[in-house]
């Protein structure tokens, strides 16, 4: 594919990239409009076709993936891209996802990847911020079996090992005085430098450790809660604004408590539809 049309690699959701790749293409062919598109990967009726991939009302399927890899002309590598860049981003599944993820990030051939590998490999795997957190409330120097068995779930001593290398090269954890490794600070926010498809993982990976906590066999206190409601749209709006005041407020305990912190909790907080609105969002 000629570059000066759309970099396939820069991108982590292949309909972001049809969009950019038909615009650039059509600011150098006024005629290469999306019903043209349509026609060349075989549908000289429709009109909607591309919109609606790109809107994501219709899935792509495999047999019309091949025929939008061979409009566009990309190259084998190219090609295999956005095949697996599709398949993940209308994957349901979350084992797939990890799965197609991992095939992304090593197919990606440009050195503006859309995540770098360590930040990939810090939000990978949920054990990598358990620990971060635990760092604060245990005096860890090198005793990983130790570090190991204060984790919930349970992980390895060679899964706390790589995982405190890792945060030692990423500068997230420092020696202090007594020799202790400890956190650079309280919490952690990915900000907008990471993807959202990366951190779409990571959270993944966190709602299936909710689903083992309230079925682990602990006396340890948890608070497990559903609510269902219907609402207006200017009712949700405030209850995101109410959720987004309640973090911060979380974070703010977290950062200004007096007492030394002595456990680590994980909170996940979900809200999404249930019902199809009327009109458009």
């Amino acid at each position: 594919m000629p570059p000066s049309y759309a970099n396939v690699y820069e991108f982590s959701d292949f309909r972001e990239f049809l969009v950019e790749y038909q615009a650039a293409r059509q600011a150098k062919d006024k005629t290469f409009t999306r019903s043209r598109f349509c026609r060349e990967i075989g549908l000289p009726n429709s009109r909607s076709f591309f919109n609606d991939i790109v809107k994501g009302s219709k899935p792509l399927s495999k047999v019309f993936l091949e025929r939008f890899v061979k409009a566009m002309g990309l190259d084998a590598q190219e090609g295999q891209y956005f095949r697996t860049l599709a398949q993940f981003n209308q994957s349901t599944q979350s084992q797939e996802r990890e799965a197609l993820f991992d095939q992304l990030v090593t197919l990606n051939q440009t050195p503006k990847r859309f995540v770098t590998p360590e930040q990939y490999e810090f939000y990978r795997r949920w054990q990598h911020t358990a620990l971060f957190a635990l760092l604060d409330v245990v005096d860890f120097k090198n005793d990983f079996a130790l570090l190991a068995k204060r984790v919930l779930p349970r992980i390895s001593v060679p899964q706390a090992r790589a995982s405190i290398a890792l945060m030692k090269k990423l500068g997230l954890i420092r020696e202090d005085e007594r020799g202790c490794w400890k956190p650079v600070a309280k919490t952690l926010d990915a900000g907008g430098y990471i993807q959202n498809e990366l951190i779409k993982q990571y959270q993944l990976q966190c709602l299936e450790l909710s689903k083992e906590a309230m079925l682990l066999d602990t006396e340890l206190p948890r608070n497990f809660s559903t609510v269902t409601l219907s609402v207006s749209r200017a009712g949700q709006e405030q209850i995101e604004r109410k959720l987004q005041k309640f973090k911060a407020e979380v974070r703010a305990i977290a950062h200004r408590e007096s007492e030394p912190a002595d456990r680590v909790l994980q909170l996940n907080v979900q809200l999404f539809p249930q019902s199809v609105p009327e009109e458009g969002p």
